[in-house]
């Protein structure tokens, strides 16, 4: 039988085997090198997370006090300014001042109704309340007297894409009831035209289209 050469046999030139450290060791020297700078890192993380957190559950709060606040007053107009500046920053004091400024309208005290429906479109985002606050604002400046900036408001309100369409045709009625009122019948059936192209179908284009009927006395 054959035996395997004995150690002291072997050639001596022979390289010896590198032995690579297990990923145990690798870690732990990892570890030990890096060890604050990783902790830093991980309560940098958990800071983070608590933060957010901490933000989501105060806006959260905050936004159903706000909620709760407008409840409380409103139905009662006298409180409705009082909370809007208090929370001037806020949708809800938007509506607000659209309640207000429809309040004022109603008593025809027109020029605090303009300033209180300015305060809501700078408010509002949703597209249908917005639009009610400008031409609103648009109405109430003609009605105060300032017929020129009325004018000029509707205008630019009927061709505000943004706004839906029937914001924009209601600013084009109210133009037309105005050429109507002065008797000028080609500016009449213009707006009644540019009216059916936008909402042909709506409420205000069945309204204006009444004023090529209707004879003025």
């Amino acid at each position: 039988m054959t035996t395997s050469p004995s150690a002291e046999n072997q050639p001596k030139d022979q390289p010896a085997v590198a032995i690579e450290p297990g990923f145990e060791i690798v870690a732990q020297v990892f570890w030990e090198k890096n060890r604050s700078f990783i902790l830093l890192l991980c309560a940098a993380a958990l800071l983070a997370v608590i933060g957010r957190e901490g933000w989501q559950y105060f806006a959260a709060q905050h936004e159903q006090s706000v909620r709760d606040d407008y409840a409380k007053v409103a139905d009662r107009p006298e409180q409705l300014a009082a909370f809007a500046g208090a929370n001037a920053d806020h949708v809800l004091a938007g509506v607000a001042y659209l309640r207000i400024a429809d309040s004022k309208y109603a008593i025809a005290e027109f020029r605090p109704a303009v300033e209180n429906y300015n305060k809501a479109a700078a408010r509002l985002k949703n597209p249908a309340l917005l639009g009610r606050a400008k031409v609103g604002a648009a109405m109430s400046q003609i009605n105060s007297g300032d017929k020129t900036a009325g004018e000029a408001a509707l205008k630019a309100i009927s061709a505000e894409v943004a706004l839906p369409k029937s914001v924009r045709v209601e600013a084009l009625y109210h133009l037309a009831t105005i050429a109507y009122d002065v008797g000028n019948a080609a500016d009449v059936g213009k707006l009644v035209t540019e009216i059916g192209k936008i909402d042909a179908a709506g409420v205000w284009s069945q309204r204006a289209t009444m004023l090529l009927t209707i004879k003025r006395d």
